[in-house]
Order: structure tokens, then sequence, then C-alpha cells
């Protein structure tokens, strides 16, 4: 008799559990619906559903900002100009009298050859024009006296402008035979020694001028060097003054890529500083541009999707109250707003917002006013 009862009762326990469980699920699926569309609900825009024909939008005009964020590089620190001085000359050094490091004025003697074989070769020349002039006089006198031809005349005048030349060129060689400093600076590398045979050409001295600020080069991409005009000011930092932040201008700027490296070099000179600056520091360069890049700040609200840099957003279109998606590089992102260059959005006036995620191409909207 009790196990009749319980039978009984079993029917009628199911359907009260199967009424319950389906009661759970369809809270959950309205809590569900509801979450997704509170956002766009809190905006007053109303939740599209399967019979919409038209969906109700709210549009934001774009706004233009224009930005300048500095350009993060780094370079070494040099002289704006250095020079490598050698001999024009071979043969062997005879005295040396500057060392590495030290300061030097334009004009003075830094190194000089033995003189005993140039002074040789010189006197040889002299000597040659000597005896050249004496033949051609001597051809002169028995011309007009026609015992010499005209052709001999000719021939030692010939001779005579040749010992010229080679007179000027021994001289000239011996001027050079010494080194002397093109411009005011200092003595970066000294690369030979007293007594060193040396050849024509060989550098001798690395001098760096004093006469202008010292520079770093950078290069940039041709992203940055558009932005980047001459007198545009910069922070410099150096490791060996950790604390200090050093000031800079742009001087020159390249018309050319480098080759090897594919970037623009910019030269920036390193302001009058109290600082001791060597020459190969390493230098940490924040760039200012003072031209800033015209971008739109769009709202977060219009992102439909995105991949890496690029988002993809709607815009309206007025004639058949249509829509068109479009796809445009992220310049920078926030946590209210993401940037796209003016470049980028041609002809666009304003973004799709609230009701952006219920859209697609074939879409019709109503824009809430």
């Amino acid at each position: 008799m009790k196990n009749q009862h319980s039978k009984h009762l079993l029917p009628l326990f199911a359907s009260r559990f199967v009424s319950i469980q389906t009661l759970g699920l369809s809270l959950l699926f309205l809590s569900l619906m509801w979450a997704c569309g509170n956002s766009d609900a809190k905006e007053g825009v109303k939740t599209p559903t399967a019979k919409s024909k038209v969906i109700q939008v709210e549009t934001t005009p774009l706004s233009q900002t224009s930005q300048v964020k500095p350009i993060i590089t780094s370079g070494v620190l040099n002289a704006k100009t250095e020079v490598n001085l050698s001999f024009k000359i071979g043969g062997i050094i005879q005295n040396m009298y500057v060392q590495e490091g030290q300061s030097v004025v334009a004009g003075q003697l830094l190194a000089q050859l033995e003189q005993a074989e140039i002074a040789a070769q010189v006197s040889q020349a002299r000597n040659s024009l000597e005896k050249t002039k004496r033949d051609y006089k001597r051809a002169e006198t028995l011309y007009k006296d026609t015992v010499s031809t005209l052709e001999q005349v000719q021939n030692a005048n010939t001779a005579k402008e040749v010992a010229e030349a080679q007179l000027q060129i021994a001289s000239y060689n011996q001027k050079h035979s010494a080194i002397y400093a093109s411009t005011s600076g200092k003595v970066y590398k000294r690369m030979a020694e007293p007594q060193e045979i040396v050849s024509a050409g060989k550098p001798i001295f690395l001098i760096g001028s004093t006469a202008q600020a010292q520079v770093i080069r950078v290069g940039l991409s041709d992203r940055d060097v558009v932005k980047v005009r001459l007198g545009d000011e910069a922070k410099v930092y150096f490791d060996a003054y950790p604390e200090e932040t050093f000031k800079a201008i742009v001087t020159e700027i390249a018309e050319v890529a480098n080759a090897k490296t594919g970037t623009f070099e910019v030269e920036l000179s390193v302001q009058n500083s109290n600082k001791l600056l060597k020459n190969g520091f390493v230098a940490k360069v924040e760039l200012s541009p003072t031209q800033g890049e015209s971008e739109y700040k769009i709202p977060l609200g219009a992102l439909v999707s995105a991949e890496r840099r690029t988002a993809s957003i709607y815009i309206p279109n007025p004639q058949n109250q249509g829509v068109r998606k479009i796809s445009v590089p992220i310049h920078e992102i926030t946590n209210q707003y993401f940037t796209v260059k003016k470049s980028d959005l041609k002809g666009v006036k304003e973004v799709i917002t609230a009701g952006a995620a219920y859209l697609n191409n074939d879409s019709k909207i109503v824009i809430k006013k």
C-alpha cells in the first residue's frame, strides 16, 4: 500500500521540479538580455528586436585635436666639426708638438717631417730652373744672330716653364711637410709618433672644433622626421649626469635617408652648459616637435571591433538612411576615446556611437535627435 502511494506522488513531484527549473532558466535568460541592452538603454536608445525594421542610433560629431608628443630617441655626443689632419707627402716624422686631449688654436704647428730630403728636392728644382733660364737666354741670342732655329728657342722656353712648375711643386710639398691646426679645438686622437715613417695622406691627428657647439646626431623614421622643424627644442639626458637635464635645438635635418639604416639624420646642437661634456657620451633625447599632428577623437562607444591597431566603426549614410562600416588605423587609445589621423577620415563628419553594436551594412537607421 505504501509503495502504491509513492508511485502516485512521484509524477506530481517531477512535474513541479521541471516547472521550477524552467522558471530559473527563464529568469537567467531575461537577466542576460537586460545586461546586453542596459548600456544602450542608459543612453536612451531603444534596443532593437527581431521584428525591428529601423534601428534608432545616436551619432557624435568628430572633434579635432592637435597633440604634440615628444619623439624619444638616442644618439652620441660629438663635435660639430671633426677634421683628420695628415701630411701631403710621405716621410719620417721629425717632431710631434701636441698630445691627445690638448687644446690647440687655428694655425698652430702640430707636427713636422724631416727636411733633409725635402730641402734637397727644392734645391734641385731651383738649380734646374736657373739652368733652363740660362739655356733659354742663350738660345734667344743665337736666334737673333741666325745661328739657332726658332724651334730651339721654343724648346728652351718650354724647358724653363717645366722647371718653374717643378720648383712650385717642390716648394708646395715642403710647405705641407708640416701639419698646422685648421681650426681651434682639441686633439681627439694622435695616430703616429716621432721617427715613424708615414705615407702621404695617412691620418696623424683627429681634431674636434670647439668654435661651435657640440652636437648629437640621431636617426628618425620617415613618420617622425616630417614633424620636425629647424629650431625645435629637445631635452637631453646623459648617464654621466643622471640628475641633470640639458637643452638642445635642431640645427640640421637630412634631405636623404641613410642607405644602411633607412633613417633620416637630424642634428641637435647642445646649448651652453657649465658641465664637462665629453665627445662620445651617449645621450637620451626627448624631441618636441612644434607642429602637432591633426587627429580626431572618437568615443569608445563607436568601436564595433578591433584587430591589432585597426578599429571598425559605423558612419551614417543620410541619403538612404543606411550605414557604412569602415576600418581605420588607431593612433592612440585611452579609457574614454581613441584617436585617428584626420587624413584617415576624409569627408567623415560624424560617427555612430549608441546603437552601433546592433548594426550591419544592411541596417536602416533613424538618428535620435
